[in-house]
């Protein structure tokens, strides 16, 4: 892409929303970009796959085409993708965003990805150790999903409670870290400076909350959730791990001109399960942002609030630079 000098431009401090699915988030977002400009970057490890749109809950492409959306459709669905790695795109994202005089706005729902930013020599970058990579990784393929989660739950209960028994790769990451350093994650965080940072996180009464979510996965699939899923169709993939998906993974299916059939019966319970999958998830969400000392919590129905304090936040944080960005 071409650079572009630019003198005097506004340096804006990159604004953080984080909170459970189907809180509102994007939504926030899209409204905040309304007051400056900016540039949205997710936060989200599923909406990095291509092809994965319903179930993930992108943004319209119309909202994405008016305000530039990034760190969306990154790899195919057959492809893997780390947390450094989002580290290192995100970070470059956001340099290039202020470079360009426009707010950066990282908003999702995934606590590794936020951590990965707010505390860069953290998850990601914690002192590697291959060898017991290694042997932890033999130990999974001998002993199961659920015999890792149940290790890492002796070791550190509360990274366990956030991590799903499926979530393998991060369950092997954090005993990693554990058996490496001798300490949990919550024990590595104590050491760590807090982040002086704009961030914000929606909330709400459980049951509205868990409301929402059921309205949520009951437009996916009246969207074509179910066509969506079983066209990947290999469960094996790192993508389909994740929920709105893995939940088909034993489903029967035929498939007539080119759209895949459910029986009934069967559908209603894949849309159970997502939706208890989901409402569990949103509950281990909750309890990884509400570590963060640092954040500011609203209420989905106060985003008049969130807007006003943003606004006051950015306007005071703000400053002047000389610059050459990137053309977004």
């Amino acid at each position: 892409m071409d650079n572009i000098k630019d003198k005097n431009t506004i340096l804006y401090p990159p604004v953080y929303i984080a909170g459970p699915t189907a809180s509102g988030k994007s939504a926030l977002a899209v409204r905040l970009a309304s007051v400056f400009d900016s540039v949205i970057i997710s936060a989200d490890s599923m909406q990095i796959y291509r092809g994965l749109d319903i179930g993930t809950a992108k943004e319209s492409v119309e909202i994405r085409n008016r305000i530039p959306h990034k760190l969306i459709d990154v790899v195919n669905a057959n492809e893997e993708f780390s947390v450094a790695e989002f580290a290192q795109m995100a970070k470059a994202e956001i340099s290039n965003a202020q470079n360009c005089g426009k707010l950066p706005i990282i908003v999702g729902g995934t606590g590794l990805y936020f951590e990965s930013l707010l505390y860069p020599m953290s998850f990601a970058n914690t002192i590697k150790n291959p060898e017991l990579r290694e042997e932890l990784q033999a130990e999974l393929q001998k002993n199961g999903a659920l015999a890792m989660h149940n290790k890492l739950e002796s070791l550190d209960k509360e990274t366990a409670d956030r991590l799903h028994v499926n979530d393998t790769k991060r369950i092997v990451r954090a005993l990693e870290i554990i058996l490496s350093t001798g300490k949990t994650l919550a024990q590595n965080s104590d050491e760590r400076q807090e982040p002086d940072v704009i961030m914000i996180a929606l909330d709400t009464d459980r049951a509205a909350l868990y409301e929402r979510i059921n309205e949520r996965v009951d437009k996916m699939f009246h969207d074509g959730l179910v066509n969506e899923v079983l066209s990947v169709g290999n469960f094996d993939y790192q993508s389909m791990q994740a929920i709105g998906y893995k939940e088909f993974a034993a489903c029967h299916y035929q498939k007539n001109d080119g759209e895949y059939v459910v029986d009934d019966e069967e559908l209603v319970q894949i849309k159970d399960k997502i939706k208890q999958h989901t409402r569990n998830y949103a509950k281990r969400q909750l309890t990884w942002f509400r570590k963060y000392p640092f954040v500011k919590w609203f209420d989905v129905n106060d985003q008049d609030d969130a807007i006003a304090y943003l606004t006051q936040e950015i306007e005071a944080k703000s400053k002047s630079q000389s610059s050459e960005c990137q053309k977004i």
